[in-house]
């Protein structure tokens, strides 16, 4: 069959279909709530050389995909068969971002041949390691991070490995939720295999072999085509993590250089810090990919994400850098270093297009993990939140409430599931006044998430940026800076740092306020009345109206008082200059 523009898109339908519904697969037959409820998964298609052509779920984890499927012909190419699934969760080797993020990668064959491959990768709860959740502030190598896989033949044609099964069972303190994300993960890629068998039969081998590559390419030209639209020249920025958990006294820098010329671009990580000796590293497949992201959301975010972004992207990131730890250093706590460098390239970005600039989402971002001697079912288990905060404000609109940055799929998980399933209770979880970046798009708020424990258990906490918060864009001002509290209002208080662990009792409390996105553009010149409807909303105090947006607010009938507001601005107008 010859590949015109109507059957290219009418393959390409059918490719996202099949992603889709891989997707929907994985999510609805996942067993823990971090798989299920906050959605930290993804599905993909992928070419029989590795290139990503069609995917969903969560951006992050799109790109790494080419890494695994490498790894996976390295060791397995000359003896794969219909029916193999392979388990991959080295960050070493593979695409995972850290060890307990698995890959599951599932040969296509059409013919007799290898035609393409399905995978997945999601989050597990716990592979084994110094604590649980497999995330401990104290690891000092890769080692103490969980088991790792190189690739092992998880599954064939005749069902799962059961000696791999009860090997991952003994060293898990999370082993049903485990095994059934993993079988979940295997159903999934199966699934799109005969998504796959239907579309291979129809159009043959060679024109969905063809398909594949001009949709890659189609994605490349489009990039290139809008970064045309971008001024050429060179553009630095810097965003400082607050420390390693190791030297609490030195923070570490992240630099990107972006120097573009026409439709090419190169991204250096060169001048970043060195690695560090907590498990705040990142490999290439994290940083990169923040990266590329960061291009794409500004050039175009209606871009299919593929393959494509190897191919347009120069990288400069030599090993020995916080953004390419080499082995066998901690990476466990990756995700907040990985957004920082989205935020960087972001704020790099904007010196090449000021219309486009985007204020960062508030930092502090990463994992609330509590291990119970038993659930709510008589089990042990481990409840594994990720910490969501807001965006910031843009060109046009204000930024978005509790959406996670770069992986914006995975929601704070409900509360009625964390109530039902772990002896915890939520007593607070609210908007934070004056927590929002101002702006005359102000940032998404902040919000806190308050917790009390019906049983002991062990608690290890996993973020980033408590001291170093973020910032505004176009005059934009900063948001709150996020933070986490043990037993508050107590004689036990304890503001902790970002990277700690702590054993609770039952009664204890811990609170986190997670930090609001920046704001975009000057405060004074937003309109009266959204900040008046911030007012009456809680989200912003009649004090920080005046202070922050110049609007004064008369608190008796809560109206704008339109006399003093104008001579407000005016003398904010001359302090700026």
């Amino acid at each position: 069959m010859k590949l015109d523009a109507i059957g290219l898109e009418v393959i390409k339908s059918g490719l996202d279909e099949a992603a889709l519904t891989m997707e929907n697969q994985l999510f609805h037959s996942g067993y823990s709530p971090i798989l299920r409820e906050s959605f930290d998964g993804s599905a993909a298609i992928v070419g029989r050389n590795g290139g990503v052509v069609v995917g969903t779920g969560i951006p992050i984890h799109l790109f790494p995909y080419y890494l695994s499927v490498q790894a996976i012909l390295a060791a397995h190419g000359d003896t794969m068969q219909p029916g193999d699934s392979f388990l991959l969760n080295d960050p070493y080797l593979g695409g995972s971002l850290h060890v307990p993020d698995t890959a599951i990668v599932t040969p296509f064959f059409h013919g007799g041949r290898l035609a393409a491959f399905c995978t997945s990768m999601a989050h597990k709860p716990d592979v084994g390691g110094l604590v649980v959740g497999s995330s401990s502030p104290n690891a000092r190598e890769i080692y103490h991070e969980g088991l790792m896989f190189p690739g092992v033949r998880y599954w064939t044609k005749d069902g799962p490995n059961p000696d791999f099964e009860a090997m991952l069972r003994s060293n898990t303190r999370s082993a049903d939720e485990v095994i059934g994300d993993l079988r979940s993960q295997v159903g999934c890629t199966r699934v799109g295999c005969g998504r796959l068998t239907e579309l291979f039969d129809r159009y043959g081998t060679e024109t969905m072999t063809a398909a594949f590559e001009e949709l890659i390419q189609a994605s490349e030209r489009r990039i290139r085509h809008k970064l045309v639209s971008l001024s050429d020249g060179t553009a630095e920025a810097t965003a400082m993590l607050d420390h390693d958990g190791v030297d609490v006294d030195k923070p570490l820098a992240i630099r990107v250089k972006i120097i573009k010329a026409g439709d090419s671009i190169s991204i250096d990580f060169s001048n970043s810090d060195a690695t560090a000796t907590g498990p705040i590293n990142i490999r290439p497949q994290a940083s990169e990919t923040a990266a590329a992201l960061a291009l794409i959301s500004m050039l175009d975010p209606d871009i299919p994400i593929n393959d494509s972004c190897r191919r347009v992207i120069n990288f400069v990131n030599p090993p020995g850098r916080l953004t390419n730890a080499i082995k066998p250093r901690p990476i466990n706590n990756y995700y907040p270093t990985l957004h920082l460098v989205f935020c960087a390239t972001q704020t790099a970005l904007a010196q090449l297009a000021p219309d486009k600039a985007v204020a960062p989402a508030g930092l502090g971002v990463g994992g609330l993990l509590f291990g119970y001697p038993r659930k709510r079912n008589g089990k042990p288990g481990v409840q594994y939140e990720l910490m969501v905060p807001s965006l910031g404000g843009t060109p046009e609109f204000d930024g978005a409430f509790v959406v996670m940055p770069v992986a914006q799929i995975t929601p704070s998980q409900p509360v009625e599931i964390l109530e039902t399933e772990y002896p915890i209770e939520v007593t607070r979880f609210e908007p934070l006044i004056d927590s929002a970046g101002p702006g005359r798009h102000r940032g998404g708020p902040g919000y806190v998430r308050e917790y009390r424990l019906l049983d002991d258990a062990v608690c290890t906490l996993r973020m980033g940026q408590f001291t170093n918060g973020s910032w505004g864009v176009v005059g934009g001002g900063a948001p709150n800076r996020a933070r986490c509290v043990f037993n508050p209002g107590t004689d036990r208080e304890e503001a902790l740092p970002i990277l700690a662990m702590r054993q609770l009792k039952a009664g204890d409390t811990m609170r986190i306020e997670l930090a609001g996105g920046g704001g975009y553009g000057r405060p004074s010149e937003r309109s009266e009345q959204l900040v008046l409807s911030d007012v009456r909303d809680g989200l912003v105090s009649i004090e920080a109206a005046q202070a922050q947006y110049g609007v004064v607010i008369d608190a008796a009938s809560m109206t704008v008082d339109a006399g003093e507001t104008v001579a407000t601005r005016a003398k904010m107008s001359r302090d700026a200059g």
